[in-house]
């Protein structure tokens, strides 16, 4: 009975340290892991509203892949006072690997979409992955806020030109940036 019960409770101290310390890790780290997550994010909005030095998050309805809306404002350093220059709208909509969680920045200056950045996705390599390249990216830049479509060569004025073995991917970030501009033009006219 002893050669049974001496190894098993040595694994159940073994495994109970392990936990308690994986626990403990854990919880250090969590909070330097949501502040770089939080600093990445600024950072990130910051390439998407350059005008912007402050992101407050706005409570506004959220509808379709809609995660959350920031007002960016620009603070003016002499006389602290900030002004509202645009907004960034994050997107969650469904790829064809799964959630793409990308940001769309709108300058009211300009009322024009200023650009937009994939924050993380799961698309295939070598495939959807070309979200993320900058070419991608300036397609979408300093466009007027109207409905965007996707062709697979020779883009219009208000086209995407879609990721070669990508359509589905391009397809959903262009909804997802279409979903960015009818909130924009819904809310604020």
């Amino acid at each position: 009975m002893n050669y049974i019960l001496k190894p098993a409770a040595t694994l159940f101290i073994t495994a109970f340290i392990i936990a308690a310390l994986l626990g403990i890790v854990y919880n250090l780290t969590l909070e330097p892991i949501a502040r770089q997550k939080e600093k990445t994010q600024k950072a990130t909005m910051g390439q998407v509203l350059p005008q912007a030095s402050e992101y407050i998050e706005k409570q506004t309805e959220k509808t379709g892949s809609i995660v959350a809306v920031f007002e960016g404002y620009s603070v003016n350093n002499t006389s602290n006072e900030s002004e509202l220059v645009g907004y960034v709208v994050q997107l969650a909509p469904e790829g064809y690997g799964g959630k793409i969680d990308l940001i769309v920045g709108i300058s009211l200056s300009d009322e024009n979409i200023i650009g937009i950045r994939i924050l993380k996705h799961t698309e295939s390599p070598g495939f959807g992955s070309g979200v993320v390249d900058e070419k991608f990216y300036k397609q979408y830049n300093n466009r007027a806020l109207v409905p965007l479509g996707v062709v697979r060569s020779s883009p219009g004025a208000n086209e995407i030109e879609a990721i070669s073995r990508s359509t589905i991917t391009t397809r959903a970030v262009t909804k997802a940036v279409n979903e960015a501009i009818e909130w924009y033009n819904g809310r604020t006219r």
